[in-house]
């Protein structure tokens, strides 16, 4: 009987058998998403099975409350039970906003994300930190621009009538855009690999290349600090899916 016994460990650790147990997850209030390892097994109260027996890592996240993560032991052969309480989410703080510039055309109306906004005093039109679609009339059309606006900044927008370029001079760091690694400068010329594209471009140039077209913006690549800013269009073009 005992080298039975000895037989079947063998084949136990052979194989490579995990002891398991078992996790029950409970809070309060329930209702939370509940993650063990990364891996998402229902909403509270919530039993997860067949898990390895050891230190686990549960993740908590329910709407209107402070998202938790935590950790449990799991025993081998029993049950754990992980009772947890949610704090109530704290209001987000708002982003100071910024400012808009508008150049190059006469204005006539501005909207941002479809709601009128008044010029200040110093010509500059208030808006809140984040991304906006901004409209501006003028007597030759209207003007369409998805811009970024960052806190406590001003951002410029150049605006042309002629149909050779009608690109708005919107910058953002390239390195928010782009993976680490993918941007080469080599004196004043900036070579990018992105994912299914190549361009390149120039310090102090408005012309650029990419996938072996030219286009022309009305911002040149700049250094500020230790990061590169590039053309809101242009980095959008550079991390759309290539086809």
């Amino acid at each position: 009987m005992l080298r039975r016994l000895a037989t079947f460990a063998a084949c136990v650790v052979f194989l490579g058998v995990v002891p398991t147990g078992s996790l029950f997850v409970t809070t309060l209030p329930t209702g939370a998403d509940v993650w063990v390892d990364g891996t998402y097994v229902g909403r509270s109260p919530v039993f997860a099975d067949a898990l390895a027996a050891g230190r686990h890592t549960i993740g908590l996240a329910r709407a209107g409350w402070a998202a938790q993560q935590v950790e449990a032991t799991v025993v081998a052969g029993q049950t754990t039970l992980s009772a947890l309480r949610l704090e109530p989410a704290q209001p987000a703080v708002p982003l100071a906003g910024g400012t808009l510039a508008i150049h190059g055309v006469d204005v006539l109306a501005v909207t941002i994300d479809g709601v009128a906004v008044a010029r200040g005093k110093d010509g500059t039109y208030p808006a809140s930190a984040g991304s906006h679609e901004l409209s501006v009339r003028t007597a030759h059309g209207k003007f369409t621009r998805a811009v970024t606006v960052w806190p406590q900044t001003r951002t410029d927008v150049v605006l042309q009538t002629t149909a050779v370029a009608v690109r708005p001079s919107v910058v953002a760091p390239a390195d928010d855009y782009l993976a680490p690694g993918a941007i080469l400068i080599d004196g004043d010329k900036i070579v990018i690999h992105a994912p299914g594209h190549e361009a390149t471009a120039h310090l102090g140039s408005t012309t650029y290349r990419l996938d072996g077209r030219t286009l022309d913006y009305a911002s040149p690549p700049a250094l500020i600090g230790q990061r590169l800013y590039l053309p809101i269009d242009f980095l959008t073009a550079l991390t759309a899916t290539a086809r």
